[in-house]
């Protein structure tokens, strides 16, 4: 009975809508090459020559819930189940942390971000309900340009698994 009141409450509470703060939205153009970014895990992009490495760009997001959502999550804590509230919470940070590295490597003039990486910690106040959520996202922001003659896409993907990240 107390996950159903939770999860009703849960259901009422708004979602808050993902937005950077800290940083304006990066001006998109036309649908042309020109306005992506390439995030990859990998050290280079299958189909692209690295012209010029700008560095390391990296960024850190903190976020945190409001006090009654954490009273909700840890009422429904006590029968178990997924935090949905503390799921939302690790994504918005993760994606706030994703834009900003975005940012830094368009202010560079980075066509691509290769060699990503991700770390978290999450921290909880065991005095008063809450837990912090921190991300940090770090990259090698470059510079690249297509090769003249690219292999066959075989991917859903851009490019053998680098996704292309429209700036919005």
């Amino acid at each position: 009975m107390l996950a159903r009141v939770a999860r009703r409450v849960q259901r009422a509470t708004p979602r808050r809508a993902f937005t950077s703060t800290a940083l304006p939205p990066v001006q998109q153009g036309g649908d042309n090459d020109t306005q992506s970014l390439y995030f990859t895990t990998r050290d280079h992009i299958q189909g692209r020559q690295v012209l010029e490495e700008f560095g390391m760009v990296s960024a850190v997001a903190v976020r945190s819930k409001s006090v009654i959502s954490d009273m909700y999550v840890a009422l429904a804590g006590l029968v178990g189940g997924e935090a949905a509230s503390y799921t939302s919470l690790m994504n918005e940070t993760v994606a706030e942390a994703v834009h900003r590295v975005q940012f830094a490597a368009r202010a560079q003039g980075a066509t691509a971000v290769i060699n990503v990486r991700f770390d978290s910690n999450t921290t909880m106040n065991r005095l008063v309900f809450g837990m912090h959520c921190s991300v940090i996202c770090y990259g090698t922001a470059v510079r690249c340009r297509p090769l003249r003659e690219s292999p066959p896409v075989t991917s859903p993907f851009v490019d053998g698994g680098e996704q292309a990240v429209k700036m919005s």
